[in-house]
């Protein structure tokens, strides 16, 4: 075990070497304060490339990667995003015979992992549930309508007061869906976005103080800072806002997965942005919400 920690501080060294040199340099913007950050990065950074998402007592993440069909779910501490369990390809049969290969945007409830899973052709998206302590699928599947989300399902989040699981697709939706977990996924309701044209780009999303708020891979470059966008919803209205903008460093950062925690240290949203060049940057903000 020794010899494995002094390889891997080895290894770590000159990667944190670039990420100074090179790495995003995300700073704190008006009314979001950047507390910290963890970088994940070689194989970890696959298992927490896509969600997270925290019960109070650990962050679990997804990742994967498509293009050889894997997928992972991870339990890691809340002080330092240590790795206490992985599951790689933790899929059903039914997912993976099919050829659904994405973990996009996860939640968590009543100790339960509800994830967004996309690809295939007979079903483009569905979602599936694991088990928080053993990372093992439930045999819940919810299979969703092509119809309906032939982009796929990016994201999710279940509201813990309600037990609503809110999602919506991909690419310009002026919908959001609403189901029951408590009622076998039944259809709830449609959400129309208001106050905004639509969403677009959703990575993630998680409750807050009974507000929905998603993550954006959306925004733009100002005076040389390149921004990206958290959303907050109003789920009895509709009405959606651009709650704050990120200073992500750089082009070259996709925003991911998000949840809401405070910790001892101030923060109280955290927030995955992928590095295309060095990995996962786990960004720790202090947001007035």
């Amino acid at each position: 075990m020794k010899l494995f920690s002094r390889i891997r501080a080895l290894i770590m060294l000159p990667l944190w070497l670039i990420c100074l040199l090179v790495g995003p340099k995300a700073q704190s913007t008006p009314g979001v304060e950047l507390v910290s950050q963890d970088l994940v990065v070689l194989g970890e950074a696959f298992t927490a490339g896509q969600g997270i998402t925290t019960d109070g007592e650990y962050y679990y993440t997804s990742g994967a990667i498509t293009a050889v069909n894997t997928t992972a779910l991870a339990k890691r501490t809340l002080d330092g995003m240590t790795t206490v369990k992985v599951r790689l390809n933790p899929l059903p049969d039914k997912c993976r015979e099919r050829g659904n290969n994405h973990i996009g945007g996860i939640s968590a409830y009543n100790g339960k992992i509800y994830a967004s899973v996309e690809g295939g052709g007979e079903c483009k998206a569905c979602i599936v549930v694991f088990d928080c302590d053993t990372l093992e699928p439930t045999g819940e599947i919810y299979d969703l309508p092509n119809e309906l989300y032939g982009d796929g399902i990016p994201w999710l989040a279940v509201d813990g007061n309600t037990g609503l699981l809110y999602a919506s697709g991909w690419s310009h939706k002026k919908e959001i869906r609403v189901y029951d977990v408590n009622d076998g996924m039944r259809f709830v309701k449609e959400i129309t976005v208001t106050g905004m044209e639509d969403i677009h780009r959703i990575q993630g999303g998680e409750f807050y103080n009974g507000t929905l708020y998603l993550s954006s891979d959306t925004g733009e470059e100002r005076d040389g800072k390149w921004t990206k966008n958290i959303l907050s919803v109003n789920v009895e209205t509709g009405e959606t806002k651009i709650a704050f903008e990120r200073n992500v460093g750089r082009d070259k950062v996709e925003a991911e997965g998000l949840t809401f925690l405070p910790t001892e240290d101030g923060a109280n949203m955290h927030v995955l942005d992928y590095d295309k060049l060095i990995g996962l940057y786990v960004h720790h903000y202090k947001v007035d919400v």
